[in-house]
């Protein structure tokens, strides 16, 4: 074996797997440029994890540490691998039970297979859009913020409500048909009035609270006065 082909030779050996550093990306092409030693190759592609109908898109950053991968020796033909930790980028967690990723502004998502549990932190807004059905099967679900419903609300199950229940287009609904199951209020009830019939009054059958009367028993059959305080 002559000597320039020995040369070629020990040349592609040293560049079949070498490491190197992100020097340059093109988003729009998918490409990557790689500093490895004296060499900075041509625009190669670089490895995502999924690239078929199901696809994922995670674009390496400057100066990310890499795996250079050259079929045959040859860096033109290279394809870059990603995800060598360094000083300047450690891994996100050091737990054997922890899937962890870490975003460039603090967004983190944990799971936890030893407990089960799964974290979201440092994100500011999250969107689920379905076009059908969203559904939580969960038997508790804990809200610590204020919850707006564009839509109807439908509760099956009972409902609790332990502050003040304010409402804006008034209160329809009915009585269940089981024995105890009427509409009772424990506490006082204070009408201050309103745009429903008359001011200030409650209708019941037909019949006002504020402005009804009825024959006197015992006294000779007159017609009472109005309640108190009725106009």
């Amino acid at each position: 074996m002559d000597s320039l082909r020995l040369a070629d030779l020990s040349r592609r050996l040293e560049s079949l797997i070498r490491t190197g550093t992100i020097a340059a990306v093109d988003l729009a092409s998918v490409r990557v440029r790689v500093a490895s030693g004296g060499l900075t190759t041509q625009w190669l592609p670089w490895l995502e994890q999924r690239a078929a109908s199901t696809s994922t898109w995670d674009p390496p950053v400057m100066g990310e540490q890499v795996l250079l991968l050259c079929p045959s020796g040859e860096p033109a033909a290279g394809v870059v691998l990603r995800g060598l930790h360094t000083d300047a980028a450690p891994p996100p967690s050091s737990s054997a039970d922890e899937h962890v990723i870490r975003y460039p502004d603090g967004a983190v998502i944990l799971y936890n297979h030893a407990s089960s549990a799964l974290h979201v932190t440092g994100i500011k807004t999250a969107t689920v859009k379905a076009s059908e059905l969203v559904t939580l099967d969960v038997p508790k679900t804990h809200i610590t913020g204020d919850v707006t419903i564009d839509g109807d609300l439908l509760v099956l199950g009972r409902a609790t409500i332990t502050k003040l229940l304010s409402y804006l287009a008034g209160m329809f609904g009915q009585a269940g048909s089981g024995a105890g199951e009427g509409n009772t209020i424990h506490g006082p009830i204070n009408q201050t009035g309103g745009s429903f019939t008359t001011d200030g009054d409650v209708i019941a059958s037909n019949i006002s609270l504020t402005g009804h009367d009825h024959e006197e028993h015992g006294t000779g059959g007159g017609i009472t006065s109005k309640p108190r305080g009725a106009a």
